[in-house]
């Protein structure tokens, strides 16, 4: 067993009585089986299949604290304003090292139709709708989240419930007297004919480490339409371990797109299962790696039904000794006829040192149906390259134009204008780019 493991148990063991919902038998139970699972997985190793490409041993020999009897009342942080990043709702529940934060928080005004809960407060009264959401994962990570849950959020929307503005979820992570473990999870019930965005932010503050193990929920019922935006900016002595499982039933639709801009380690699985006829799926992603930064994107899509619609397109950019994946599985089930299923992988080296893997993957059961996926790995286009030089951009302006060009139709998807204004700033100054806005408005 791992020093990682150990201590985690270890902590468990000792202070399990102190989480949310203690006392109560069903959430006990439902913890020692997903610890249970946890400690027979241990931490993935290259080995599995799913992991090849990610070496997570530096995690091993870790000692995180996850559970202990420090206070964590005072996030250091008097307003959100203080944060960089962007004011774009008034619907906001921030989270501090996995702890609701009331005084950064504004959930008062979301409307009639829309109830949003902490989910410590839902393990307190041993509610079902928790309990169901916290069993049957056999993964390590999913499984060591529902074993050392504290707090997070379950947003429900009733059933012809539109949102207009978005809910924003965000993660913050501070820089403690030792190594963290925080445990993330957002819960998204989308009742029939509802339709609302979620955007999901995990960040760091300077000086941070940590491991978050972040978990999210989608559940689209029929007609439900959701959008999902989640942004992820570590620290380079953080890691991030993410995964988003979405069910879609009869015409619900939902889009997520992943952005992930680096710490140590990142490694973020979106799952999505399509249970519907008429169900649909849209999965985008962005992510941009550095000088020690290793980010790995692993999407599965299941068509468990036909008729059924789903669609991916993610881009990787690497600089310095940067390393991403991106893995992409689409599986079609055998009475899933007359499914379309499309998956684009497109990743740029900017650099020799640089490296991208890319790994698309089709399983097919049936025999009526559209799936294509394609996946490159090169370099910034000499041509464009030399016609923007020879307009008299310089070099250095040239390749981040050209990169900003690569990255921003991910970002060009976002409809929520700040946030997407937010996100390109955050993509040019990644390009190192100088000018790049005089340019684009010089017409």
């Amino acid at each position: 067993m791992s020093t990682m493991v150990q201590g985690l148990v270890e902590q468990f063991r000792e202070h399990a009585d102190k989480l949310p919902g203690a006392g109560k038998a069903r959430v006990e139970a439902v913890r020692e089986r997903a610890l249970s699972q946890f400690e027979a997985n241990g931490i993935p190793t290259v080995k599995l299949e799913d992991w090849k490409y990610t070496d997570v041993r530096t995690l091993h020999e870790l000692n995180y604290v996850a559970l202990d009897e420090s206070d964590m009342s005072d996030p250091d942080i008097r307003q959100l304003s203080d944060l960089p990043l962007p004011n774009f709702t008034p619907h906001v529940a921030v989270f501090v090292d996995g702890e609701y934060c009331a005084h950064l928080s504004n959930t008062n005004a979301l409307p009639n139709g829309v109830e949003l809960h902490t989910i410590g407060s839902l393990l307190d009264c041993e509610s079902p709708a928790i309990i169901g959401h916290m069993e049957g994962f056999d993964a390590a990570f999913p499984s060591l989240n529902s074993a050392l849950l504290r707090d997070g959020v379950y947003i429900d929307l009733a059933a012809e419930t539109v949102l207009d503005a978005p809910i924003h979820v965000i993660f913050l992570v501070r820089q403690l007297d030792a190594p963290r473990l925080n445990s993330a999870r957002l819960i998204i019930n989308a009742q029939k004919n509802s339709r609302c965005t979620i955007v999901e932010s995990h960040y760091c503050l300077n000086g941070a480490e940590s491991l978050t193990n972040a978990m999210t929920q989608i559940d689209a019922h029929d007609g439900a339409y959701v959008r999902h935006h989640r942004i992820q900016i570590d620290a380079p002595a953080t890691h991030h371990i993410g995964n988003v499982f979405a069910t879609v039933d009869k015409d619900a639709t939902v889009e997520t797109c992943s952005f992930a801009f680096g710490g140590g380690i990142t490694r973020i699985d979106v799952n999505a299962d399509l249970v519907g006829s008429g169900a649909n799926v849209v999965l985008n992603g962005l992510f941009m790696v550095n000088d020690g930064q290793h980010i790995d994107h692993h999407t599965r899509v299941r068509h468990r039904v036909g008729h059924t619609y789903s669609a991916e397109n993610y881009k990787g950019i690497a600089d310095g000794n940067g390393r991403g994946v991106f893995n992409g599985k689409i599986l079609v089930e055998k009475d899933a006829q007359k499914i379309e299923a499309l998956q684009s992988s497109k990743n740029l080296l900017l650099s020799d040192g640089a490296e991208i893997d890319t790994k698309p993957e089709l399983e097919i059961y049936a025999d009526d149906v559209k799936c294509a996926h394609g996946a490159t790995v090169g370099q910034l286009d000499d041509d464009a390259f030399f016609y923007l030089r020879s307009r008299g951009i310089d070099e250095q302006t040239a390749h981040s134009i050209l990169t900003f060009a690569f990255a921003a139709d991910i970002s060009g998807n976002i409809d929520i204008v700040p946030l997407r204004e937010w996100l390109e700033q955050l993509i040019i100054e990644r390009t190192h780019t100088k000018g790049v806005n005089e340019i684009e408005n010089s017409d």
